[in-house]
């Protein structure tokens, strides 16, 4: 994807980018083969664990008392050694000269249609994925939010176009595109029932943030952007970029043919 982004904007991908990406990647790797042998070791215990528990079963009453101390402490010196779980995060560098190129296709335009509402559906879908595999007693109740949706007033179907969202106020945000078909429907961000929005998504839950690609839904490991993102419309290729702006570095780049004509810039932001 990276490479893909270098090709349209530089001749060339620097030696020490390619160097910067290959050393994150074994660097998380090692990371995950840690956090891999812990697991192994803690379903050993578990076995064991399980054992002794199966030859409680038959004891009697009053022998189970009698042990009872020793196993609650057991237990409790298990919890202490559980794994925590790893949330691996891509630190890309930043891509020099690339906002330089980006500006040349900046546009203005104006959101003529918004959209009020206070129910938090818009994320409350990806809240749910990013716990889709956790306790059943973690709690998906966003709260009380208040969100608000616009799309532009224009549409594009040719050229390159480059702007910008302010997003350093929003707790869950949305930008990219979207086609008028479901701007009339009542889908939320991810259903993955029509490909007709493009979006970078940012949810927050607890003291976590997630990123989300909305075709299909899939998690980003990389940092939220703070401030600024920007969204690069490439009408020729059919392909959708997002940018840290501050950084500045690639986020994501929707493959080139991914989407058809005519499409808006489209923002929802939430706040609880």
């Amino acid at each position: 994807m990276i490479w893909r982004t270098y090709q349209m904007t530089w001749p060339f991908l620097p030696d020490y980018y390619v160097d910067s990406i290959i050393s994150e990647g074994q660097s998380i790797c090692k990371q995950l083969t840690r956090r891999q042998d812990e697991m192994i070791g803690k379903k050993r215990e578990l076995r064991v664990i399980h054992k002794e528990l199966t030859k409680m079963c038959s004891k009697q009453d009053m022998e189970l008392l009698q042990e009872l101390e020793d196993k609650v402490k057991w237990s409790e010196s298990a919890q202490l050694h559980v794994p925590r779980p790893l949330l691996p995060e891509l630190p890309a560098p930043p891509m020099s000269g690339l906002m330089g190129w980006l500006n040349r296709f900046q546009v203005n335009f104006s959101f003529s249609n918004e959209v009020s509402s206070r129910h938090i559906r818009l994320f409350n879908d990806a809240r749910n994925l990013m716990y889709e595999h956790d306790s059943l007693h973690v709690s998906l109740d966003g709260g009380t939010s208040k969100c608000f949706a616009a799309w532009g007033a224009q549409s594009f179907t040719s050229g390159k176009q480059y702007w910008e969202m302010l997003v350093d106020n929003s707790w869950d945000w949305a930008v990219g595109v979207c086609k008028d078909s479901w701007i009339r429907k009542d889908d939320s961000i991810l259903d993955e029932s029509n490909r007709d929005k493009f979006l970078l998504v940012c949810v927050k839950q607890d003291d976590h943030y997630q990123l989300w690609t909305t075709a299909p839904s899939t998690p980003l490991y990389i940092g939220r952007p703070l401030g600024r993102v920007g969204v690069f419309l490439d009408c020729d290729s059919g392909s959708i970029s997002f940018v840290d702006v501050a950084k500045p570095t690639l986020l994501w780049r929707y493959h080139d043919g991914v989407y058809t004509f005519p499409v808006r810039p489209f923002i929802c932001t939430g706040h609880r």
